[in-house]
């Protein structure tokens, strides 16, 4: 084989190589894996307290599904009370359904969770819910329980130290108890009544302005009367209203007490 044979073949050879290179990226390394992009169906959500959120937590992955992470936030704290130390992981894979019911927590910041999915390439993504929380009368006059505060008549206190320690409890299905305290049933007053009626259900109007408490008597249960208080204010640290009685306009106050 003469030199112009052989450069002829080498010449061939060689292209042959650079042709295999550019199809096979010459020994390129695989392109690097993307993190997961991951997704929920709904990002911000707005209710009342006792309304529930339902998302569905979904994403693309070029690993294998390796955790979900559920942190909970109230504005930009960790709520430690969450799952362990604030965070609760899900192991069972993708789409995964999250449920929360609002709860008094939300009244001052928004809540919100925030959804971290790790794959098998110990990349991650993540997405975001935001909650904003309602605080309607009604929401909140379940919530809480309510200590009787004060009581003005005619510009002057008269709240009785009797009183003072009595604790109202509303509850959704519209029952209500009266905790009358350690001081009861002397003293002038409500307090001589104490334990002589029972308080049968509660009502407030659409418009959340008026508040009727039903009271039966307690030996023959039949329906005693109606007590009707008059909002003037409400938030989620106590409330103040009027109740028009035989003797006048008394202004009551509550304050907040948590539930049990």
């Amino acid at each position: 084989m003469d030199m112009k044979e052989n450069l002829r073949l080498l010449f061939a050879l060689s292209m042959m190589v650079i042709l295999s290179c550019v199809l096979s990226s010459c020994g390129d390394d695989d392109p690097a894996p993307v993190a997961p992009d991951v997704t929920i169906s709904e990002e911000t959500f707005t209710g009342d307290i006792g309304d529930e959120v339902s998302v569905t937590v979904n994403g693309t992955l070029d690993g294998e599904f390796a955790v979900l992470r559920i942190s909970k936030f109230i504005g930009t704290d960790l709520d430690a009370s969450y799952g362990t130390n604030g965070v609760m992981e899900v192991t069972t894979g993708l789409p995964y359904t999250f449920n929360y019911t609002l709860g008094i927590d939300g009244l001052t910041e928004p809540i919100r969770f925030n959804f971290e999915v790790k794959d098998s390439n110990e990349l991650s993504g993540d997405a975001n819910l935001v909650i904003t929380t309602n605080a309607t009368r009604e929401s909140l006059l379940v919530s809480f329980d309510w200590r009787w505060a004060s009581q003005e008549f005619e510009g002057s206190q008269t709240l009785l130290d009797c009183e003072a320690d009595n604790v109202w409890s509303f509850e959704a299905d519209n029952s209500v108890t009266l905790d009358y305290g350690a001081l009861t049933g002397s003293g002038g007053g409500s307090c001589d009544f104490d334990g002589t009626l029972d308080h049968t259900g509660w009502r407030m109007n659409t418009a959340m302005d008026t508040l009727e408490i039903f009271r039966a008597n307690a030996f023959t249960g039949a329906p005693q009367d109606t007590t009707v208080y008059a909002i003037k204010t409400f938030d989620q640290t106590g409330w103040t209203a009027d109740e028009t009685n035989l003797f006048g306009v008394f202004t009551w106050g509550f304050t907040a007490v948590a539930k049990d």
